[in-house]
């Protein structure tokens, strides 16, 4: 009997540590991602930078492999993703649109990170600007890290500017600087001052906010808010009722718009330069604000999250990592995608200002850093889309209506709070 029991035990024992042995690679983690650029400009080089860190990954962690499905374009994505998530199939790591965002926060489908965040010792919330991390927050949670983000430039013609005899205005320039240089070329003939620079851009540059943080409250009769309307109506007076288009822009008759610095690395440097904008002399400066000291612009961030119904999650918060916060990887994307990376170490590092400087023009580590410090993000809440689409709907109106604007912005508050409260 006791050599039976020390023949099973053996066996028993065997057995466990071929299991124990063997269980490491048996972990396979899907990563969901897009194919091309998250900021529609031509890109080829995307998967590159994924293969790039999955390699890294893998061979710091042997035990786990990391799978995904190519051939997804951006624009099927939030598809793709919402038919994962649906059958309960969503990958372990997936990136995260940032018009998807709010709505896979709100519906549970992506996992709270503030723990794994607070515990992980080679993990710092300080590692990333500020203003791009917020973009991953909903209801003071972190859901998501950002992976690429994509400041807000203005774009300067700076042939139309010589034609009228203005100077190029300086980096800190402000609202009334650009207001003042829009109506001096107005006053030529076929000529407009902007074109594509919204009500919120003026919002933003006041340095205000449309909603509070819970998404409870709508702020447009606040009176910040109500002198940015002003400004951006006062701006569109300089057109006299026409409505600048985007082939005015293209034939250079445009003086300034605002353009992601996306677009810049792709159209500034050769070959891509011939294709657009090689009629004029062109470069950028930071988006203009109320003061040299107040207002801010707009930034877009490709954030990438965990499943919150992920079987493997310390192995999922370690590919995120190895993603979005590694900077051998996030120098790869800033080198072969067309934003810049959301660390500071890897923004501000000699790589990366040499190779802005080799792109050529204006932009530079000292212009980017400005944007990315004073930058914001939409706001992080339910109804955010919806109750944008509301207020821009009846915005034009007010914009372009001979109405009393005071009444007009008042009714559009109360009907706006009574939606974000139903």
């Amino acid at each position: 009997m006791s050599k039976f029991k020390i023949v099973l035990g053996l066996v028993v024992f065997s057995l466990f540590f071929m299991i124990v042995a063997d269980y490491p690679n048996t972990i396979t983690l899907e990563l969901g991602v897009f194919s091309g650029s998250n900021w529609g400009v031509p890109s080829g080089e995307s998967y590159k930078i994924i293969d790039g860190a999955i390699e890294r990954f893998e061979k710091k962690y042997p035990g786990v492999k990391v799978e995904y499905e190519s051939g997804i374009m951006k624009s099927d994505y939030s598809s793709w993703l919402s038919d994962k998530i649906v059958k309960g199939k969503q990958p372990d790591v997936f990136m995260v649109l940032d018009d998807d965002f709010n709505t896979l926060s709100s519906i549970g489908a992506l996992a709270n990170l503030d723990s794994y965040m607070t515990h992980d010792q080679k993990f710092s919330k300080n590692d990333y600007y500020s203003s791009v991390l917020k973009a991953g927050t909903y209801s003071n949670n972190q859901y998501a890290l950002p992976y690429e983000c994509d400041p807000t430039l203005m774009f300067v013609n700076k042939t139309l500017l010589q034609k009228c005899h203005i100077d190029m205005p300086d980096n800190d320039w402000t609202l009334d600087d650009f207001y003042s240089i829009c109506k001096k070329v107005s006053q030529y003939s076929q000529c407009y001052g902007c074109y594509d620079y919204s009500w919120l851009d003026s919002v933003y540059g006041y340095g205000t906010q449309v909603f509070n943080e819970k998404g409870t409250k709508c702020f447009i009769d606040q009176s910040s808010v109500k002198s940015a309307i002003e400004f951006y109506r006062k701006l569109n007076n300089l057109n006299k009722g026409h409505l600048v288009t985007s082939e005015e822009f293209d034939k250079g008759l445009v003086a300034f718009s605002p353009l992601s610095l996306s677009v810049y690395r792709t159209y500034k440097p050769y070959p891509w330069r011939v294709k657009k904008y090689s009629t004029f002399e062109w470069d950028c400066l930071k988006m203009p604000t109320v003061s040299k000291n107040k207002g801010s612009a707009q930034v877009s961030t490709l954030l990438m999250g965990m499943s919150a119904k992920s079987y493997h999650k310390s192995q999922a918060w370690y590919l995120l990592k190895e993603l979005c916060h590694d900077t051998t990887t996030q120098q790869s994307l800033t080198q072969y995608s067309q934003g810049i990376s959301p660390l500071k170490e890897v923004a501000q590092s000699q790589t990366i200002i040499d190779m802005l400087d080799e792109e050529g023009g204006q932009v530079n580590m000292s212009l980017l850093n400005q944007a990315l410090l004073g930058a914001r993000n939409r706001e992080k809440f339910k109804k955010y889309d919806s109750a944008m689409t509301l207020i821009d709907t009846n915005m034009s109106k007010i914009i372009y209506s001979s109405d009393d604007f005071d009444l007009a912005i008042i009714e559009l508050q109360k009907q706006v709070n009574k939606y974000l409260n139903e």
